[in-house]
Parts: C-alpha cells; structure tokens; sequence
C-alpha cells in the first residue's frame, strides 16, 4: 500500500482514524524507506538525530568468548547465527519503543490554542477594526482559505466585537484567526483551518488548551475551533450559532 506525503502528515498530526494509523505503523514496519520518509516529515526526528549523534563514535570493548571451532558450531544449528538474531531483534524493539513512546505531535487546535493564550486584553485594545480595514482582511483570509468566513454572521455573534481576520499557518496549510473581544474586552478568537477533502468529519469537543476553554470540530475538509479569554469561558451559546453558520 501506498501512502502519500499528505497521509503521511495527517498520521503524524493525529488526523487520520485508527484503521489507517494501523495501516501505515504496520507498513513502516516492513519498509525501511516508508520509515525514513516518515521520519524526515516528523518535526520530531531531528531531535531524535542529535541524541544519536551525541552517542560516543567508539563503542566500549565487550570481552566475548572465543568463537567456537568449526566441528562445535554446526551441531550446535549456528548459536553465533542465534545471537546475531538476538541482537537485530533488540534494534527492532528499540525502534519500536521509540515509535510507541514519542510524545504525539500538536496538531494545530493546540498550537492555536497556545498561540491565543499569548493574549491580552491590550493586545487587542488598539486594534483598528475599521470597515477598510475589515474589508482587506477578509478578502485575503477567504483567498487563502478558499470559502466564505460568513463575516455577517461574525459581526452579529451576541456580546463579541469582531476585531481582526488573520492569515496563519500550520503545515502548510492555510489557518485564519479570527479575534473578537468580548464586554469585558477580554479577546477570544474563532479559527478556521483548510484540512482538505480527505480529511474526516469530527463532532464538537470541548476540552481545555493552554489554560483555555476550547471547543473544535471538523467538517467537509475544515475544521473549527472557537477559544475563550480562560479556562471558565461560557462558549455554548456562541458555539451553536457558529456550527450552524458554518456547517457546510
């Protein structure tokens, strides 16, 4: 089986289900080079390669008995064949606690959330949230994004100011925040992010990221995320109004 660079990443966001993740770890396991394609699209391997470049270059000396004569190996059906064995199988079960234990990789709802924890009410103070200036924003984050952001439906969300639209990126892949501020002038954001057609639906979560109360969900190749000023945001209300709007 055959897995793209796109399937690739997805695996190593954590955005593909479990039948394919399975797929690709058993595929990586008997493909040295699915291996190494997938290791050099992991943000996480080069540090795995300055560990391994640390490990000193001469190996300490390990006393081994002598290597039996010929007459004692072939009775004995190759015990030097049997360590060799061992010793491949001891690689492969370091390699495999590396895979099973690496820490997973953020996907992009914990990267925005950690990205919207940065602010503050001053932050968003002076922003000019002018029509102009709106106007300019929105048209760049659609193009990038390739869909209408439904910027009325924005501007009408009950007790939230819209700011500010933002072109970001995760892998590539077009992300856009959008910055509100709220009666208080605390900021949230609502973020949208292009998956693409391949990737699946998911229903809403809500979970707490970086000290803030989250709610995401995926949808025909986007996902949602919406992220209060803290870890006690009322979002229900908002929430609903916002996976109506954009629920297709």
């Amino acid at each position: 089986m055959k897995f793209s660079d796109e399937t690739l990443r997805a695996y190593l966001e954590g955005n593909v289900d479990e039948a394919e993740a399975t797929a690709i770890e058993h595929a990586v396991e008997a493909d040295p080079d699915l291996e190494q394609r997938l290791m050099a699209l992991d943000p996480f391997a080069p540090v795995v390669q300055t560990v391994f470049e640390a490990i000193p270059a001469e190996a300490p000396q390990i006393n081994l008995p002598d290597a039996p004569s010929e007459a004692a190996v072939h009775p004995a059906g190759g015990a030097w064949r049997l360590l060799a064995v061992a010793a491949s199988v001891a690689v492969v079960a370091v390699s495999a606690t590396f895979w099973a234990t690496r820490p997973a990789p953020m996907g992009w709802a914990e990267q925005a959330a950690i990205y919207q924890s940065l602010y503050v009410p001053d932050t968003i103070a002076s922003l000019d949230n002018s029509n102009q200036v709106l106007d300019t924003q929105f048209a760049l984050a659609e193009e990038q994004l390739g869909r209408s952001l439904n910027r009325d439906a924005l501007e009408t969300l009950p007790g939230m100011e819209l700011k500010r639209a933002q072109v970001l990126s995760f892998n590539g892949k077009p992300l856009i925040q959008i910055v509100f501020a709220d009666e208080q002038g605390q900021p949230f954001a609502f973020c949208v992010i292009r998956q693409g057609a391949g990737a699946s639906d998911k229903d809403v979560k809500q979970a707490v990221l970086s000290g803030l109360a989250t709610a995401s969900w995926s949808q025909d190749g986007y996902g949602y995320m919406l992220i209060g000023s803290s870890d006690q945001s009322e979002l229900d209300g908002n929430l609903d109004i916002l996976t109506a709007t954009f629920a297709g």
